[in-house]
C-alpha cells in the first residue's frame, strides 16, 4: 500500500512545504509514500526529504489499495475516479473544499482546531487531528537581533506594510520574499518585528515562524492562526487600518520591556509547533486511528 500525496505546483506555498513535510513524517513511521507533481520536480526552496515522482507515473502505477492524499480543492474532481481511494490533508476551510467535506467516503485529516470545529459545525463529520509543525530552522539561535528591523511579506497585503513604513520612518523595513527557507530563517531571526497582512489567512505560517524566530508579531485578523495568536499575549492582533499605529506605539523606546517579554512569549508559544512533536502525535495515530494509512 502507497500514500500518493498530489500537489499542483512546488511553488512557494505554505501548503506545498507542509504536505511535504507530513510524508517526510510518514516515511519516518514506516508508511509508504511520495509526493506527487506535475514534471516531478521537488521544491527547491525549503530542503525537502520527500520523494517526487511526477503525476503520471503516480497515476499509472495507483492501485485500489492505495490512498491518494489531496489538499488542493480541484484535485478532488479528477483524482476521485482513480483507483485508489481519497483522503484529505486539510489545510484550509474555504468554500472550494465543501465538497470534499460534504463526501464521507473521504477521511479528513486536520492540522488545527479551526478546522477540525469548522467541519463538525458545517458538516457534522469528525476529522482526526494530526497537527502542523514549522522547521527547526526557524527557532530563535541567540543570532544577533536588531530592534528595529521590521520584517513583512510583501506577496500579501503590501499595501498595509506600506502604510506602515509611511507612518513609522524610523524602522528599517526588509522584505521577506522569494528566498529559500533557511535564508527567510535567518531574516527573521535577526528582526526584531514581523508585521503578518495577509487577510483571511487560512492558518499563517509566516506569523507562527516568526514567533519561533523571536519576532513580535503584528497581525491582522486570521481564521486558523487565532490558535496561536493571542492578542495581548505574545503578539498584537489588529485591523488593517489600526496596524500602522500599532507599530508606531511598539517602536517606542518606552516599550523596550514589551518588545521583549512578547518575545518571550512569542518563542515559548511556538515550542508547541516542533517537528518532534507533530512527529510524536503522528506515530501514536499510526497505531491507532490512522493504523489503515500503513496497511
Amino acid at each position: 500500500m502507497m500514500v500518493y500525496y498530489f500537489l499542483p505546483d512546488p511553488g512557494i506555498f505554505g501548503g506545498v512545504k507542509v504536505a511535504c513535510q507530513f510524508v517526510s513524517m510518514l516515511l519516518s513511521t514506516g508508511a509508504r509514500a511520495v509526493v506527487a507533481l506535475p514534471e516531478g520536480k521537488a521544491p527547491r526552496w525549503f530542503s525537502a526529504t520527500a520523494p517526487v515522482v511526477t503525476h503520471q507515473m503516480a497515476l499509472e502505477n495507483t492501485t485500489s489499495s492505495d490512498w491518494i492524499m489531496i489538499t488542493w480543492p480541484p484535485d478532488y474532481e479528477w483524482l476521485k475516479r482513480l483507483p485508489g481511494r481519497l483522503v484529505c490533508h486539510c489545510q484550509g476551510t474555504d468554500d472550494r473544499m465543501h465538497p470534499i467535506f460534504a463526501d464521507t467516503s473521504v477521511p479528513l485529516l486536520t492540522c488545527w482546531k479551526q478546522a477540525q470545529e469548522y467541519v463538525r459545525l458545517h458538516f457534522d463529520r469528525e476529522t482526526v487531528d494530526v497537527s502542523i509543525a514549522i522547521s527547526d530552522d526557524f527557532f530563535f539561535d541567540g543570532s544577533r537581533k536588531e530592534d528595529n528591523r521590521v520584517a513583512y511579506m510583501p506577496r500579501r497585503g503590501y499595501s498595509i506594510a506600506r502604510d506602515c513604513m509611511r507612518k513609522v520612518g524610523s524602522q528599517d523595513f526588509i522584505p521577506v520574499d522569494g528566498l529559500h527557507e533557511q535564508e527567510a530563517a535567518r531574516c527573521l531571526k535577526r528582526s526584531g518585528i514581523f508585521l503578518a497582512t495577509a487577510v483571511g489567512e487560512q492558518f499563517g505560517l509566516p506569523a507562527l515562524e516568526a514567533m519561533a524566530a523571536g519576532c513580535v508579531v503584528i497581525s491582522v485578523p486570521v481564521k486558523g492562526g487565532m490558535e496561536y495568536l493571542h492578542d495581548g499575549f505574545n503578539c498584537f492582533v489588529v485591523s488593517a487600518e489600526e496596524m500602522p499605529e500599532k507599530l508606531d506605539w511598539l517602536t517606542r523606546r518606552e516599550n523596550a520591556a514589551t518588545r521583549s517579554v512578547m518575545r518571550l512569549r512569542a518563542v515559548s508559544t511556538a515550542q508547541r509547533y516542533r517537528m518532534v512533536v507533530q512527529r510524536r502525535q503522528l506515530e501514536r495515530l499510526l497505531r491507532d486511528e490512522l493504523a489503515w494509512l500503513k496497511k
